[in-house]
Order: C-alpha cells, then sequence, then structure tokens
C-alpha cells in the first residue's frame, strides 16, 4: 500500500541560473561562470508563484531528442553535483546521501519536462516546480508535454508511487543559459559544479540541502539549446534534485551549534547574485548588489536563539566585513511558507565595498568576498534566553564567480 505522503514536509527550491560566459577570449570562456539568479522556495501548497530548482546521480542516462535538440543527462556532471553537496554535508558533520533510482527516475522525468519548455518555446511566466498549462504556451505545458507526470510536486510523487512520500522530500531545480560568442560553450561538469556551490550560497536552497534528517537523493543533469537561439553560441542547462529522509532518519539532528560554512570548508562561491524569495527585506537587487557566501546557523535542540557580536572578518586584509542578521525576529516571511524558525538564523555579508572583482572587464565593483581568502566568522549566540554560546570558524572562498 503506498503511504500517504505529509505534504507539510515538502520543500521546493527554484534557482534560475543564467550563467554568462565572457566572450573576450578563450580563458574568459573557460573561467567566467556567473551564478547570476539564484532563486529560492520552500513550500507545501501548489498555488505558488513561478519558480524553479536543483542535482542527479551517477548512473547512465538515455540521450533523449526534443524536436531535434539534444537533451543528454550527463554521469559525470551528475556525479560532481551529488559529491559537492555530500562534501559539504560531511565536512560540516552531517551524513552523506546515498543514490536513491526511483529520486533519480523523477528528476529525470522532470528534467525532460523542463527542457522541452525551454527548448521549444520562451516562456515569460514558468514554474519550473510545476507541469501545470499555461495559456502562453499551452503546446510545450501540462499534459501537451510528452513527460507531463502530475501538476505540482504532490502528484508526481504519487504518479511515481514513491515509497516514501511520507517523509521529508525536497526538489530542487537548477537552471543555467550559457553563452559565447566564440562557441566555447561551458562544459557540463563545470556548469554543474558552480550551480551546485551557487546552491549553497542561496540561504533558503542552502537549508533545503543541510537538513540533518535527509538520508537519500535522486538526480538528472539535462542539456537543451534555448529556443530562437544560435545552438552554435548558445546552451542550456537543468539540474534537477530531490532529496529525502527514510524511516532511520526521520528523527536525525545535530547536536551544539551547526553553521555552513564551518571550520575548513574551501572553494565557496564569492557572491550571491540572486534568491527568489529574496532574503531582504529591501528586496535589495542582488543582481547589481550582491553578497556573500552566507553563513547559516541551525540550533536543533533550541526553542530559540539570538545571534549576538559578530564578527566577519578578512584574515588577509585585516578588516572587518559588515553584515546583516537575517532572523525570526526580522524575517521578511513571516506567517509564510518561507518563515525561518526561531531556531535557525543566517549572517548576510554586505559586500557593497569591497571592490572584489578581478576581471577587469566586469562593469561590476562587487563581486562578493574576495576569492581564494580565508575568513574568520565569530557570534555569540544567547540560546532559548538562558545560556550564551561562543562560536567561530575560518573558511576559504574560490575563485572570484561572476
Amino acid at each position: 500500500m503506498t503511504a500517504i505522503p505529509a505534504w507539510k514536509h515538502l520543500g521546493l527550491a527554484l534557482f534560475f541560473v543564467p550563467f554568462v560566459v565572457g566572450c573576450n577570449s578563450n580563458q574568459a570562456s573557460k573561467r567566467s561562470i556567473r551564478a547570476a539568479t539564484p532563486q529560492a522556495m520552500a513550500m507545501d501548497s501548489p498555488a505558488a508563484k513561478p519558480i524553479k530548482s536543483t542535482k542527479t546521480p551517477a548512473h547512465n542516462h538515455p540521450v533523449v531528442i526534443i524536436n531535434g535538440r539534444s537533451a543528454s543527462h550527463n554521469k559525470a556532471a551528475v556525479t560532481i553535483s551529488n559529491n559537492e553537496v555530500n562534501v559539504a554535508r560531511k565536512r560540516c558533520g552531517l551524513s552523506t546521501l546515498s543514490d536513491d533510482l526511483e529520486l533519480e527516475n523523477m528528476a529525470i522525468n522532470h528534467a525532460n519536462y523542463i527542457n522541452h519548455v525551454y527548448a521549444n518555446a520562451a516562456p515569460t511566466v514558468f514554474n519550473a516546480h510545476f507541469q501545470n498549462k499555461i495559456s502562453t504556451i499551452a503546446h510545450v505545458t501540462g499534459a501537451s508535454n510528452p513527460f507531463f507526470s502530475g501538476d505540482g510536486i504532490k502528484k508526481r510523487l504519487l504518479t511515481a508511487k514513491y515509497s516514501k512520500a511520507s517523509y521529508d522530500v525536497s526538489e530542487n531545480v537548477a537552471q543555467s543559459i550559457h553563452f559565447n560568442s566564440f562557441g566555447n560553450i561551458v562544459a557540463p561538469d563545470i556548469a554543474t559544479r558552480s550551480m551546485t556551490k551557487s546552491l549553497l550560497a542561496a540561504p533558503y536552497h542552502l537549508r533545503a540541502l543541510m537538513k540533518p534528517n535527509l538520508s537519500l537523493l535522486g538526480s538528472s543533469m539535462a542539456a537543451y539549446k534555448p529556443f530562437s537561439k544560435d545552438a552554435n553560441t548558445y546552451q542550456g542547462y537543468v539540474l534537477v534534485n530531490y532529496t529525502t529522509a527514510t524511516p532511520a532518519t526521520k528523527n536525525t539532528t545535530v547536536n551544539g551549534v551547526f553553521t555552513y560554512p564551518c571550520q575548513d570548508v574551501k572553494g565557496t562561491v564569492t557572491a550571491l547574485y540572486n534568491e527568489t524569495p529574496n532574503p531582504f527585506k529591501t528586496k535589495r537587487n542582488l543582481q547589481t548588489n550582491p553578497i556573500g557566501q552566507p553563513i547559516y546557523i541551525n540550533i536543533p535542540s533550541a526553542k530559540s536563539m539570538k545571534i549576538k557580536q559578530v564578527s566577519f572578518y578578512d584574515v588577509a586584509r585585516d578588516r572587518e566585513v559588515p553584515i546583516q542578521i537575517l532572523d525570526a525576529s526580522q524575517d521578511p516571511y513571516k506567517n509564510t511558507i518561507y518563515e525561518l524558525p526561531a531556531n535557525e538564523a543566517f549572517i548576510l555579508p554586505l559586500t557593497d565595498h569591497l571592490k572584489s572583482c578581478e576581471r577587469k572587464s566586469t562593469k561590476n565593483t562587487n563581486c562578493g568576498l574576495y576569492g581564494n581568502s580565508d575568513y574568520r566568522v565569530s557570534f555569540d549566540v544567547l540560546i532559548d534566553n538562558k545560556r550564551l554560546v561562543n562560536k567561530s570558524f575560518t573558511f576559504t572562498t574560490g575563485n572570484v564567480n561572476y
């Protein structure tokens, strides 16, 4: 008998990443990948507004031909994405995730659905978490799409008769578009690594990937040629990921104060260029004013916490980076599906004046934190208004992401 899903546990994270590859030189085409628009969403209602998601595993997938356009599932890229998540989890004390064939098959089908839309239309309104019919692109959405399997994640889980649907199932989707006038399109493994690292810098995605009780994952990486674009200079990628808990892990937690990044995490992105929902009350334009790698804080055993005395210190340059706290007391999404619990928070580094960009060709001066640099983070946390604990660690950024 199929279990009835506990829908309140469903989580969706949408991440649209238009990667722009520099066309001034071949070197730029290899290095300058920009995770421009992370959009995330954690929800339990099919009435949500348009969005998109993330991830993939290590089996051989068939090449799917969609109207003459190739949408391939890349085994190496999927392995890289899964490994990035598992390395991040293990480094900070969480269990790694095992491949789940049922989830993988769902991810493959949903990635193909999204690919079919973008390979055959240029939608102005499309939520990549949903397979509902959209009147302006009815020929590629809903049941007209050959990969249709259910309007939302709830129905797709039921359609697939997923055996663990009653546990904590999350869906992440990442989409990227790459352009290079020389035709030197970014390889899927490079795009996948960048997309995954950017998810780990997007607060609402980061939370979904760092749940202590997660045990299984299933992912798919697919490629497509964007509709009405030059196939020689444009390349699109979609990464779909499902994660879930199991009976053995559903109550798994962590002791003390959990953070990501944590001590000795290396190679984070330098900047977050977008996320939906926007983590700022002011609706800060992250595209033009990105922030640095956020610090996620979670104390599962606490009912509440208060972050104090924060230091976000640039070791090499001997300077403090300004920060902003995002917690339950100043949550822009209180009483919504995005609401932060009282025992979770983020430290958001404000990098407006750092001038961290290294490439002369960029018009921006703010590229988040400096690349390949150590940052020492320390803070006091008041737990349940009773106990004050100090936390301190150092992490290292990777190359500047544009």
